[in-house]
């Protein structure tokens, strides 16, 4: 216990000391932490904006003229017992002509006699890689229904957002790698320098027979001390810059909290890491 009480207070005392180069040291670390986070969120943003394209795709299975909900009750819900459904809903005749007058007009109704839209049963699917493939199965297995007459499929529509949405997430991960592995090479360079100017007294404790791990402690907790702060710098300073371009750009989705604080325990792991490797060289 008193070992690690010394660590930490040899560890705050050299943060004093050094205070200067510990500054650079966590603003150079919370630099690297704020463009990952900020990478990770527009990232999430863009995933949005896909994810709220391809809500709407479906497919539209028409029917029979003389179809009731009743007839149709069981078609629906084996259809939405199907993988890959995220919604279904039966649209009757009335329906459909008010859906086609809302958005084109009453203009191209007048003078009709009777109503011509068929009753529809409208499928939504869940988003993701496979739209194309979940719409194109629908529409085989129902294309032979004795109260099915025709099916709309997306077709390419799907498939091109099917394929953007594997491109998107591929690019994405292989980015947060790059972005990973380049903050933790920033955060071992940054404590390298850091402890640099410290190896005389690293040389001196060796001397003396202090253990590896007795060395190693107080520049672990420096570093994570200064992961912490950097952690938390890069938090605070995403979420005001995220913030000032929300006002801009209002349907923009704010970092979620598991961002925010993912950000600050990176810093602590990171800076932890970081000191121990440093550390490693002088010994």
């Amino acid at each position: 216990m008193s070992a690690l009480l010394f660590a930490i207070g040899e560890a705050f005392r050299s943060l004093w000391r050094h205070r200067f180069v510990a500054m650079l040291s966590i603003i150079t670390i919370a630099g690297a932490l704020f463009v990952l986070g900020l990478f990770l969120t527009v990232t999430l943003n863009l995933h949005a904006v896909l994810a709220g394209v391809q809500e709407k795709i479906a497919v539209e299975l028409f029917l029979q003229d003389n179809t009731t909900k009743v007839r149709v009750a069981s078609l629906v819900e084996e259809i939405s017992q199907i993988k890959g459904v995220r919604e279904v809903e039966f649209i009757t005749k009335m329906e459909a002509m008010n859906r086609f007058s809302e958005k084109f007009g009453e203009r191209y109704l007048i003078g009709l006699s009777e109503n011509p839209f068929p009753p529809s049963i409208l499928v939504k699917l869940e988003t993701g890689t496979n739209l194309d493939e979940i719409a194109n199965n629908i529409a085989e297995k129902y294309s032979g229904h004795k109260l099915v007459t025709q099916i709309a499929v997306p077709g390419d529509i799907a498939r091109k957002l099917s394929d953007a949405l594997k491109i998107f997430l591929t690019l994405s991960a292989v980015w947060a790698v790059i972005l990973i592995f380049g903050a933790i090479i920033i955060v071992i360079n940054t404590l390298k320098l850091t402890i640099y100017s410290r190896r005389d007294t690293i040389s001196i404790m060796k001397l003396v027979g202090a253990t590896d791990e007795f060395i190693h402690r107080p520049f672990t907790i420096e570093g994570s001390f200064n992961g912490l702060l950097a952690g938390a710098l890069s938090s605070l300073l995403l979420y005001c810059v995220l913030k000032a371009m929300k006002e801009i750009f209002s349907a923009m989705k704010m970092p979620s909290e598991i961002i925010l604080y993912g950000l600050v325990l990176l810093g602590v792991i990171f800076g932890m890491l970081g000191s121990r490797l440093a550390v490693k060289k002088f010994l």
